[in-house]
């Protein structure tokens, strides 16, 4: 994969590829105005807009997302030369930048007024995917080409780690693979080795939370088994207990027979006791009275109303007197012995009445004794206390099984760790990857002929048995690099051996075929910018690769820069206004 061309709707610089070394050339046309720079007209914004091209995500950094209405209707497109031979035309403009069309053609062309697309507006995922399979790469064949883009598109920020890059920040498992892959290695295992990392992490973490939730220690097994026994066997005394109080259907008993029995029993013998106590009081009254006949009481009234008053008549008032007073004996007698009855009855049915009464005032302190109640709440507290014991101390054992399982499954996560630790040790030692030596080979001698010192590329499995990539310059020359930026210079060209050494390690598999390096000559000695430039153009010829740089003017050598046809300046730059800028205005 090359870049052929990248051009815009609106105003912008359409900038034409070479199919070998490429320049962007930043020149200063007005030395003499201090307030002119040549260091902000474009050239570093043009990786941002390549690399947005090539469908880089949306982010905050993103010059098309910070100035967004400077960029309003602006449709760019990049032409890219595919492995296969093929063009392919990507589109994609800055107010619907989630859709993306394509277009393949047997030539270069410019697409800026077809409407005929093979593949119109996909949407973001699908179309980085569909590009993925454009550019048809049989290298690092598990990754998308946005994985390892950037080692082809160098910006300043991405100079301060060979293999790092700025983008790849936080967790290694995130790169590290792809790297190992790209070196030749199998990527996978690193991926498997961080996998399994993250599962012990896991099992550990919740392992931990279990225990610090539960406050369970897994040597208390049995103990907690133990507890468990001894309360519930307390469970079981405390529901017998319960049980004996049956209080419910021993009160709908003493309720029934109160109601049935007691109260209508209290009710008929109120009821008699009245009935005699009103027989009672009548027979005394009749016992009271007494039938009596005065005769000279009535021999006075007989006299006063002047009526004779016959001497027989007397004795036959005398005879009747006698009769009424054996009648009244008799029928005394006869009331005395009812009165009596009768005072008996009473008694006998008051005692009843008071034998009921107690009756019920047992039934009714059963169903009102509160201190019952009372102790039954209370074992109810206690039967309730107790089982939440249970389900506690069940819940711990619970957790003590899960901590083991957990741990088994830990132990069996630990054991597949060391195997992947030892296989990745045998990938480093083993000889059978073609591609690593090659790149180390080729990466220590682009940095040697550039520095005539050299460096190499290492790798060591570090404590946790995951791989550190490292780089080591063994000898230290500081005559050729100037003092004031000899570490970034020196990291810088780390970083660009690296690529370079790459891409023609793989210049014969389907792989990009071209690298861009934003400032790439920057701080270098101009007999050491001579060396580069020419090294970097015999490979472009050799390996069928395609160099991308940008520079200012006066950081080239004026008989290097000579060297260099219209073609191969891709790109020219001025401060003489907005129109020496990429966009043709400001921002």
């Amino acid at each position: 994969m090359k870049l052929s061309q990248l051009y815009a709707n609106k105003s912008f610089k359409n900038i034409v590829f070479n199919d070998g070394i490429n320049l962007v050339l930043a020149k200063v046309t007005q030395k003499l105005d201090l307030n002119k720079d040549s260091h902000n007209l474009g050239k570093s914004r043009l990786i941002e807009v390549i690399d947005f091209m090539l469908l880089s995500g949306p982010s905050g950094d993103d010059i098309f997302y910070k100035y967004k209405d400077k960029f309003k209707g602006y449709v760019f497109y990049l032409e890219i030369l595919l492995n296969s031979g093929k063009y392919l035309t990507i589109k994609r403009s800055i107010d619907t930048s989630t859709k993306i069309s394509f277009k393949t053609t047997t030539h270069t062309v410019s697409l800026l007024n077809t409407n005929e697309w093979d593949k119109e507006n996909l949407g973001f995922e699908k179309a980085v995917e569909t590009l993925n399979e454009y550019l048809g790469f049989d290298i690092l064949v598990n990754w998308s080409y946005r994985k390892s883009v950037t080692y082809f598109l160098r910006s300043q920020k991405d100079y301060s780690d060979v293999f790092q890059l700025s983008k790849f920040v936080g967790k290694h498992e995130y790169w590290k693979p792809m790297v190992f892959d790209l070196l030749g290695f199998n990527g996978e295992l690193l991926t498997h080795k961080y996998e399994t990392d993250n599962q012990i992490s896991e099992q550990k973490t919740f392992v931990n939370k279990i225990k610090n939730q539960f406050a369970v220690d897994t040597e208390e097994l049995d103990k907690i088994k133990g507890a468990i026994d001894l309360k519930s066997a307390e469970q079981k005394e405390l529901q017998v207990q319960i049980d004996n109080f049956n209080f419910y259907q021993q009160e709908r008993k003493l309720n029934k027979e109160l109601i049935e029995e007691v109260e209508k029993q209290i009710s008929d013998l109120n009821t008699l006791e009245y009935n005699l106590e009103f027989d009672l009081d009548k027979a005394k009254q009749s016992f009271s009275q007494n039938i009596s006949f005065d005769i000279d009481q009535l021999k006075r009234i007989y006299a006063d109303a002047e009526i004779f008053f016959p001497d027989n008549l007397v004795k036959d008032y005398k005879a009747l007197e006698e009769f009424n007073v054996r009648i009244t004996e008799e029928r005394n007698k006869y009331l005395e012995e009812k009165i009596e009855k009768l005072t008996q009855k009473i008694r006998d049915v008051r005692l009843s009445m008071l034998a009921y009464d107690k009756k019920r005032n047992q039934i009714l302190s059963v169903l009102k004794d509160k201190n019952s109640f009372n102790k039954f709440k209370s074992y109810q507290i206690d039967l309730t206390k107790v089982e939440g014991e249970i389900s506690r101390l069940d819940e711990k054992l619970k957790s003590i099984d899960k901590i083991s399982i957990l741990n088994e499954t830990t132990s069996l996560l630990n054991e597949k760790l060391e195997v992947l630790i030892k296989d990745i040790h045998s990938q480093i030692s083993s000889n059978d990857n073609k591609y690593y030596p090659e790149i180390r080979r080729l990466f220590h001698n682009i940095f040697k002929y550039i520095f005539n010192v050299p460096a190499i590329i290492f790798m060591k499995q570090n404590g946790q048995g995951n791989i550190d990539f490292k780089v080591e310059v063994t000898k230290d020359n500081e005559v050729d690099i100037t003092a004031e930026s000899k570490g970034n210079t020196y990291q810088k060209m780390l970083c660009i051996s690296f690529d370079l050494a790459v891409l023609i390690a793989y210049h014969k598999k389907s792989f990009y075929r071209f690298v861009y390096h934003d400032g790439a000559l920057e701080g270098l000695d101009n007999r050491k910018k001579i060396n580069f430039i020419n090294k970097v153009k015999e490979y472009c010829v050799e390996y069928n690769m395609q160099y991308i740089f940008t520079s200012i003017e006066h950081d080239i050598p004026a008989e290097i820069l000579k060297t260099f046809s219209t073609k191969e300046i891709c790109l020219e730059l001025n401060d003489s206004g907005d129109s020496g800028k990429l966009f043709e205005f400001s921002f």
